[in-house]
Formats: C-alpha cells, structure tokens, sequence
C-alpha cells in the first residue's frame, strides 16, 4: 500500500468523506474541450482544475467532462428498467463524488439494445448498435457494439440505443431523416438529448429543442468523433450538474431541462447516467480521491 501512494492508479474501495485534499496534480491535465464551442468551466473540481465545461452550439446546451478525472455509471429506474439496486437515484454513499447526470435513452419496449448496470444484464448487446460502453478500469467509450468495443476488457456498464448519431467526426446519413430517431411529440424540433466522445476520449453531451441532424451537428462542434442520440421529448431531457458542500451532500444544478435540479438525487422512474469523480491514488496523498469501483462484473454474451 505505501507504494501504491506513490502512484497514479484506479483504486477499487470506495473514499471515506472528508478525505484529505491531494497536494499533486496527477494525472497531467488533458487536451481539454475542444470544436468551435466557447466553453467555461462549471461546478465543481478535483486536482484543481475543472472537470466539467458547459457552453452552446447549433441551439443545443453541450457539456464537456474530463477523461482522466470522471467517469460514467449507468442507473437503473425505478421501473424501466426493472431490478435497480440504486433504488433509482444516485446512491446516498456515492452522492459526495457525483459531478453531473443525464437523462439515459428510450423506454424498455421501445429499443432493442442492452442496459448493463450495477451487476445487472438487461438483455444481450446488439452487433452495430449505438452503446454508451464503461470498462472496470473507468475508461469509455461511445460507438457501435462490435465495431468500437474493446473485446479485451470487461463491460460493466452499458447502455444501447438506435443507430450511430455521429460517426467519423461528421453526423451519419440517418441523421437526415427525422424519423428514424424516435416519435415527437412538438414535431422534428422537440427536445433531444445525445451523448459522445472527442479525439481523446472525453465524455460530451447535448441537448436541446432541435432536429436530429442539428443535434448531430451541436456534437461535431462539440468536438465527438463518435455519438448517439439517448431520449427524446420534453418530459425526459435533462442535464444537472451537482455541488458538494463541506457537509457532504450534492446539491443539484439545472443546467437543462425542465425536470428538476435536484432530479436523480430521489427515486426516478426511467434509467439515467450518472458521472463521477473517478477513483485514484495521488501522488504524496494521505488518501484516495473520488469514487472507487461501482460495479460488480457481468458476462457479456
């Protein structure tokens, strides 16, 4: 263990509260937000610097977050779908490392795809389906399931939806055509969320009253190679940031989204994704920072 504080790794026990703050910054920062979006930093930090830039493109809201310091976990609802360990919220023991959290995709009946969360299998994965992927190192991706998987590691969260949204850095043909993406309930411009990843592996999201293809298009400014789109409709889309204060309790921010700033801190009914401060050891540290291992391993078959 005396060691291991020496290093910059995964850590896979969960941090007591209140830890000691880390006096190195590891890991070295990232590239940072990219595209042609004016981004500024938002919420809260870890190894001070920010782990979450918000800021505006193709009349969507769009949100940055750091690879090295966050990661994504998929939850559950409490009723789609079915079997939440959560609850359907973010964990009480958890709430202290949450950065932000996003509303997930489609109804269970109304998409063919895989939800794998918090030891859960719902379902098989679907060869080229869009998939939001999270391995047990704490790494990510977002791409077709068989195409931008990585066979070598274990998936221990997953969530499907419909076809590539953003591919190659540009938005996929079917972007095009309105309805391959989902039934509107304000016509072609109703309000869409989507989730991707840029040239060094950040995690993006956008949302907004827009088309499909001016969604795809928010991503590509946003700087995502690749990205899919998740729900739809007013009653759905949401993007929250969350504030720790001393006493270690999140406080939610309502970045956008008409469904409450404090949404997925009580029971919520359909599946979402929360983002954590990613669990590691710093270097000279007394203590570990972040949320440590959120998942118990499920066999993808």
């Amino acid at each position: 263990m005396r060691r291991l504080l020496a290093l910059t790794v995964t850590v896979l026990a969960l941090v007591t509260a209140g830890a000691a703050p880390a006096p190195a910054a590891d890991p070295a920062p990232p590239a940072g937000p990219g595209g042609s979006v004016a981004w500024s930093p938002t919420g809260r930090q870890a190894l001070g610097r920010p782990v979450l830039y918000t800021g505006s493109a193709n009349g969507a809201f769009v949100a940055w977050m750091d690879p090295q310091l966050t990661k994504p976990t998929v939850v559950p609802g409490t009723g789609d779908p079915l079997r939440t360990p959560w609850g359907g919220q973010v964990a009480a023991d958890q709430q202290p490392f949450l950065v932000s959290a996003f509303n997930g995709g489609f109804k269970w009946g109304d998409f063919d795809g895989a939800v794998i969360a918090l030891g859960a299998s719902y379902r098989s994965p679907v060869g080229g389906e869009a998939s939001l992927i999270v391995y047990d190192d704490g790494s990510f991706t977002v791409g077709a399931w068989g195409r931008d998987n990585d066979p070598n590691k274990q998936v221990v969260a997953l969530r499907q939806n419909l076809g590539m949204l953003v591919d190659g850095g540009a938005p996929t043909p079917a972007a095009s055509n309105p309805g391959a993406w989902g039934a509107s309930v304000a016509g072609v411009a109703t309000a869409r969320g989507a989730v991707g990843v840029d040239a060094n592996g950040a995690l993006l999201w956008a949302g907004g009253r827009v088309s499909p293809l001016d969604l795809a298009s928010a991503l590509v400014a946003s700087g995502a190679v690749r990205g899919m789109q998740l729900d739809i409709n007013p009653d759905w889309v949401n993007f929250n940031s969350y504030d720790v204060g001393p006493d270690n309790v999140a406080h939610g921010n309502g970045l956008y989204g008409a469904t409450g700033s404090n949404r997925y801190l009580s029971p919520d009914g359909r599946d979402f994704i929360a983002v954590f401060i990613r669990g590691m050891v710093v270097t000279g540290a007394t203590a570990t920072l972040g949320a440590g291992a959120l998942h118990t391993q499920v066999k993808v078959k």
